[in-house]
C-alpha cells in the first residue's frame, strides 16, 4: 500500500490477489448525477501465509472503462460460483460502519450489531484466473513485444481456493434493474435501454481452449 500526491489530490493504492464476488449494477438513491447507476463488486483478498491465507473483505465501485468492461465479462462466472481470483490495484480506501443482523447457525435473533467493512475503488485489474486458469493477463508497451505470434500474450496457470468472505456488506443502494446491466457501457450512464445485449466471453464461445485477452 502507497500514498502519493498528484497535484492537489492524495492517491491511496492498495494492490493484491483476491477472490471476485457480488458483481453487480448498483442503483444510487441520491438525485442528480450521483442517481447514474455504477457497477460494483467486492473482493476477498489474500493476506498471510500462502498455505492457509486469511482475507480482507473489500467492497469496491469499479472506476474506469477497462476495469469495468473486465469485471463485467467474469459476472456470469461469479453468478455461476466458479472461482474467479484477480490481481488488482484498489484506491482511495476507508472503513465503512453499518449495523446488521445477529444470526445464529443462519437464523436472525432480531438483534443488532455493529460491523465494519473497507470501500474504495477497484482502479486496475492485471491478471484473471476462472478456476485455476489464467484467462487474461494485462498487456502494456514494455511487454507488447513478448506476445506470442497470434498477438496474445502468453497465458499461465494460477492454482485455485476457497474464499471465505469475512463480514456482511450493509445494503446502501436498491441494485439496477436488469437492463442497465446488459447495457452498452457507453449508454449506461445516459439511460436504461430498451433492448439487452448478449454477454462478451472471454473465450471462443467457451468450447476450446481460453485465450488470454489482451488489454
Amino acid at each position: 500500500m502507497n500514498a502519493t500526491t498528484q497535484t492537489n489530490h492524495f492517491n491511496l493504492h492498495v494492490s493484491g490477489i483476491g477472490y471476485l464476488n457480488r458483481v453487480r449494477w448498483v442503483q444510487p438513491k441520491q438525485a442528480g448525477r450521483k442517481a447514474l447507476p455504477f457497477l460494483a463488486c467486492s473482493v476477498s483478498a489474500l493476506r498471510g501465509n500462502a498455505e492457509s491465507p486469511d482475507y480482507t473483505y473489500l467492497d469496491l465501485r469499479v472506476s474506469g472503462q477497462e476495469a469495468a468492461e473486465l469485471v463485467e465479462k467474469c459476472m456470469e462466472d461469479v453468478d455461476q460460483n466458479r472461482k474467479v481470483v484477480i490481481s488488482f490495484k484498489v484506491g482511495d480506501i476507508y472503513p465503512h460502519m453499518y449495523e446488521r443482523d445477529v444470526k445464529v447457525d443462519g437464523r436472525k435473533t432480531g438483534e443488532k450489531e455493529m460491523a465494519c467493512l473497507i470501500k474504495g475503488r477497484l482502479l486496475l485489474i492485471n491478471t484473471i484466473t476462472i478456476d485455476g486458469e489464467r484467462v487474461y493477463t494485462r498487456q502494456t508497451e514494455d511487454d507488447a513485444d513478448a506476445t506470442n505470434p497470434d498477438g496474445h500474450p502468453e497465458a499461465s496457470q494460477v492454482g485455485d481456493g476457497s474464499s471465505d468472505e469475512e463480514g456482511q456488506q450493509a445494503p446502501e443502494a436498491e441494485e439496477a434493474p436488469p437492463s442497465v446491466a446488459q447495457a452498452p457501457l457507453e449508454q449506461r450512464r445516459r439511460e436504461v435501454p430498451s433492448q439487452q445485449m448478449a454477454r462478451p466471453s472471454f473465450s471462443r464461445a467457451r468450447q476450446g481452449v481460453r485465450d488470454t485477452v489482451p488489454a
